[in-house]
């Protein structure tokens, strides 16, 4: 072997060596790697902290960083935003369970009769997580010739205590409603019901109040 080649091996392995010794330094001796955050230079590249990135561990995951889990929803910039029927700080509360239960009621619509001392019922909607079912609301039984016969369906309004009665046609008639309603939780054993709502029937419109008080849940 000639004392070139051999002294171009030495050369070589000091600058690796010289590398693994100094944990700032590149590989072969070259420019220095800043890491920044707290990070560590590992032959020539940085290892970053958890919830820090990039090539000098510069940017920041805040969701990795502050361990946000969001259990319906996904995180960005450290903030949940949470799928639809779901609320709250990490997404876990579904957003129409405040409104399930039993009420019983005074329904009134301007030009019809107003009834009163009978039960509607909100349920969940199982084939959608983000509706529910009002049953017995302008009911047949209650407003004949007018009333329907299937429930309405209503979307929770995400982090209020107030839902939509979007318009739709429950009998799949030309009979329509449409509206929106809201609980007041007056305490712990109180929670007061009000839905406000139009029904169309061909040229015949009429505006309703349904007023109530949750009697089971």
């Amino acid at each position: 072997m000639s004392m070139r080649v051999l002294f171009s091996i030495t050369i070589l392995f000091s600058l690796l060596s010289l590398a693994s010794c100094d944990e700032c330094r590149g590989l072969l001796g070259g420019e220095k790697v800043p890491c920044s955050n707290g990070g560590t230079c590992n032959d020539g590249s940085c290892d970053c902290l958890k919830g820090y990135f990039g090539a000098s561990c510069q940017d920041v995951d805040s969701c990795e960083l502050l361990d946000v889990v969001c259990v319906r929803g996904f995180c960005e910039i450290g903030n949940c935003f949470c799928d639809s029927g779901f609320e709250g700080e990490d997404c876990s509360f579904e957003s129409r369970k405040k409104f399930i239960g039993t009420y019983n009621v005074i329904e009134s619509c301007a030009n019809l009769d107003t009834t009163w001392n009978y039960n509607i019922t909100i349920e969940r909607n199982i084939l959608d997580g983000g509706t529910m079912n009002i049953g017995n609301l302008f009911s047949y039984d209650n407003f004949p010739i007018n009333g329907f016969f299937s429930k309405v369906e209503a979307v929770a309004d995400q982090g209020t205590e107030s839902f939509t009665i979007n318009n739709q046609k429950p009998d799949g008639g030309e009979k329509s409603i449409s509206g929106s309603g809201f609980i007041t939780i007056v305490d712990s054993a109180t929670t007061n019901i009000t839905i406000d709502y139009t029904t169309q029937n061909g040229n015949k419109s009429y505006n309703c109040q349904l007023t109530g008080v949750l009697i089971s849940q």
